[in-house]
């Protein structure tokens, strides 16, 4: 069975009270209806080692193809709920395409949220969940990416315009968390007011060279600049996942699946 590495990151905010304990988030991203193991059991272990307040999804967590599985994402989701965990799953560009594309893929879509969402999970699609954490308002945000920014062997330019029509301006007050797969337009993500973005989509760069990086996207692009780990841009943040499985191209090379956890601590 294929090793699965546990990351922490540790980042801080003012917005929160430094007196306050700190928010624990588990990061998921790129399952691609992968199977850890009889009942998801490897990768739940790894979830028990990191008590977190809540897990976040940064999207394709299933395959979107023509009849797909989608059996072992669901059994991860409800053995999730079975552990009382607030569960939060924003689409990637896999789950965009089978709700956009209803002419190709059918019901699918529909079939596989009605079953998370009777689990408890929530799937916010350019909207928005709002909730308190201690004193601090915590806002989470569903960001759907238009598909053309998914073309393969072309990275289509962007102007962040997409973004402030379907969320809007961020409420000034409060932590905001941006659920948007492709990392590549990070600027764009921390100039709209996203204090920390999750994303995934590059799987690690597939191929990963010692002092070079990820080699590859999926998109077929060289040398990806956000590949995976913990970013920084004037004091907002992303965290990228390599992902917790593959698809089109089955192997990775010194690049092992990732399961994130992230502790934000106060300063306020």
């Amino acid at each position: 069975m294929a090793y699965l590495e546990t990351r922490i990151y540790e980042i801080s905010t003012g917005k929160l009270k430094k007196e306050e304990r700190p928010l624990r988030i588990l990061l998921l991203a790129d399952l691609h209806n992968r199977l850890w193991g009889a009942g998801q059991q490897q990768l739940l272990d790894a979830v028990d080692r990191f008590p977190a307040d809540m897990v976040l999804c940064a999207g394709d967590m299933v395959l979107g193809r023509e009849h797909a599985g989608v059996e072992q994402s669901v059994l991860l989701f409800q053995r999730l709920s079975e552990r009382k965990l607030k569960v939060i799953a924003g689409n990637g560009n896999h789950e965009s395409r089978m709700r956009q594309r209803p002419e190709y893929y059918g019901t699918q879509y529909g079939s596989y949220t009605g079953r998370l969402k009777e689990l408890g999970v929530q799937i916010p699609v350019n909207e928005t969940c709002r909730m308190n954490y201690g004193s601090m308002p915590l806002y989470i945000h569903g960001y759907e990416l238009p598909l053309e920014y998914y073309r393969k062997f072309f990275v289509k330019p962007y102007n962040g315009k997409d973004l402030y029509k379907k969320l809007g301006e961020p409420e000034e007050e409060g932590y905001h968390i941006l659920l948007a797969h492709n990392p590549v337009y990070f600027r764009h993500y921390a100039r709209w007011g996203a204090d920390l973005t999750l994303s995934g989509h590059l799987h690690g760069g597939i191929i990963r060279l010692p002092g070079i990086g990820g080699v590859i996207t999926p998109q077929a692009r060289l040398f990806p600049r956000y590949d995976r780990g913990l970013y920084e841009k004037n004091g907002k943040y992303m965290v990228v996942s390599p992902g917790l499985g593959e698809h089109t191209i089955p192997f990775r090379i010194g690049n092992p699946p990732w399961l994130i956890g992230i502790i934000i601590k106060g300063t306020g």
